[in-house]
């Protein structure tokens, strides 16, 4: 990670623990008033009796700005230094903020004596009732949260250690409007899932929900970290696959909610790739009519994709995801740890969302997937951070812009259409999501230059990237009738026509094209033969 910060209110145990988890970490500790006081040459009680409390924020936002920019360290900040906006954006970006608790008669007996303290000065009880209300909302979104009550500053500073992600981490927000989360990209983020639950207002059960493979691979740390939290666990089995995301896996899935108790105060937290996080999506959403959604992907398709915009469908035998809703998550955590395990052909297809994000919409991160292939193939953790997140931006921004899918949100099916008719016509499972997807991606690219909308360099490009990422291996053997039978159930079908997203020019694209189906029947020749 950058930095640790400790946040909480006066009393709770920042400058005591503080020393103690830098010396753990091996880093330099700052405590931010002492900073100040150091730099004005003047105590806190001084400046704030000379300048008032605005004239001592503003150095306390000066001298916060200034560390965040130096080596990474543990910094204590005042207890009301979170509460400007400005302030906690800059704790918070790529940075992990700590919150230490504490009941009122606990902060009340650590405060007597403290008369150094100038907001202390109608008395420490009276201060303690006006002041932690307003800041314990703020507090309580911070990454960890932990009770200081009863523990000794040593058994705290273990329990951070013990608690913190490896390395820093990438926060993508979603402003989706009155549904606004965040998606965290990171590394050992399982113990952010309490916090991020308990931020939603979760109080009841938390049901784990995934398949039996990634369960036994990734559940048991996360129901650990959850229960430490404070929150009542169970877990569920859910089929492996698309079978998740059907009607009877649904139904056997509301039977077991009912016989776990879980009420509206509880959630559901999914554990898995897209088919989990659809499947999960769409029962958290109709479960009591809605019930808070965790997503934590352990798939980079899921990760980049399935699991942003809220959106999750039901597959039936006439097409994929035909039954849905729109239901957006409390939150996203993306654990690059899990990637380790995912087995080559799935952590290879899930790049084709990848590049599909790029080649829509952003030449940036096209120019960065160019030179990229080498650190992908390892799995480099730098690397995966970082496009992970660039491509969670891309999503994040179009799903705000069009949350319910009325317009520019279709730019997202770019591949889909042939896609989703290819794993239909070939049957679910039978071809990998994002192989699909990159072979529908290549018949829009030659559809695209076929129509005169872009030239054949980009069609060319794009192939030679996906092939580089491992994609495009061998075309897949199928009925382009069958195709074609299933195109005519695609959810941007317009009076039994498929309107199409189709490339202008690397990192531009545009939805609801009409094109002769003579020109689809040749593009789908030519790619798939």
């Amino acid at each position: 990670m950058n930095h640790v910060v400790l946040v909480g209110f006066m009393g709770s145990g920042k400058s005591t623990v503080g020393p103690l988890l830098a010396e753990r970490l091996g880093r330099p500790f700052t405590d931010l008033d002492a900073r100040i006081e150091r730099e004005s040459g003047a105590a806190v009680a001084e400046i704030f009796a000379r300048e008032g409390e605005a004239g001592f924020r503003a150095r306390e936002s000066a001298a916060l700005t200034r560390v965040m920019a130096e080596e990474p360290q543990v910094v204590a900040v005042g207890g009301g230094a979170p509460l400007a906006d400005e302030n906690w954006r800059r704790m918070r970006e790529a940075n992990v903020v700590v919150a230490l608790l504490a009941e009122p008669q606990t902060l009340a007996g650590r405060l007597q004596g403290s008369l150094h303290r100038p907001l202390l000065r109608e008395g420490v009880p009276a201060a303690i009732e006006r002041l932690l209300p307003a800041r314990l909302a703020r507090y309580r979104e911070a990454d960890l949260v932990l009770d200081t009550d009863g523990r000794s500053a040593a058994a705290v500073a273990s329990a951070i250690q013990d608690a913190l992600p490896d390395g820093a981490l990438h926060r993508v927000a979603v402003p989706v409007h009155g549904r606004g989360h965040e998606v965290v990209v990171g590394r050992r983020l399982q113990h952010l899932a309490g916090p991020a639950l308990r931020h939603a207002g979760v109080q009841g059960t938390v049901v784990i929900a995934s398949d039996a493979s990634i369960a036994a691979q990734h559940a048991a740390p996360l129901k650990a970290a959850v229960e430490a939290a404070g929150l009542r666990t169970a877990c569920y089995a859910l089929p492996a696959g698309e079978t998740a995301k059907t009607i009877g896996a649904v139904t056997d899935f509301y039977r077991f909610l009912a016989g776990a108790g879980v009420d509206r105060q509880g959630a559901i937290l999914a554990l898995g790739g897209g088919a989990v996080g659809d499947a999960c999506g769409f029962v958290a959403a109709t479960w009591l009519r809605g019930v808070p959604l965790l997503q934590v992907p352990t798939t980079l398709l899921a990760m980049v994709d399935s699991s942003i915009g809220g959106k999750n469908g039901i597959n039936l035998e006439d097409g994929k995801n035909l039954v849905g809703t729109i239901h957006q998550p409390c939150g996203i955590l993306d654990d690059i740890t899990h990637l380790a395990t995912l087995p080559d052909r799935a952590y290879r297809a899930s790049w084709a969302e990848v590049i599909k994000s790029a080649i829509i919409a952003d030449t940036n991160l096209f120019d960065v997937l160019a030179r990229g292939a080498s650190p992908a193939r390892s799995r480099d953790g730098e690397y995966l951070g970082r496009v992970i997140a660039a491509t969670c931006a891309i999503k994040a921004r179009v799903v705000a812009a069009d949350p319910f899918e009325a317009g520019e949100r279709a730019i997202l099916n770019y591949g889909h259409t042939v896609g989703h008719a290819l794993e239909a016509a070939l049957g679910y499972g039978s071809l990998a999501h994002g192989e699909a997807v990159a072979w529908g991606m290549q018949v829009a690219a030659d559809l695209s230059w076929r129509s005169g909308r872009c030239p054949e360099s980009v069609v060319r490009a794009q192939e030679q990237m996906l092939r580089d990422y491992g994609l495009l291996d061998r075309p897949p053997r199928v009925d382009p009738a069958r195709v074609f039978a299933a195109m005519r159930h695609d959810k941007k079908a317009q009076d039994g026509e498929v309107r199409w997203v189709l490339l202008t020019g690397i990192g531009h694209a545009e939805y609801g094209c009409r094109v002769p189906f003579e020109d689809v029947e040749r593009s789908v020749a030519a790619v798939l033969a």
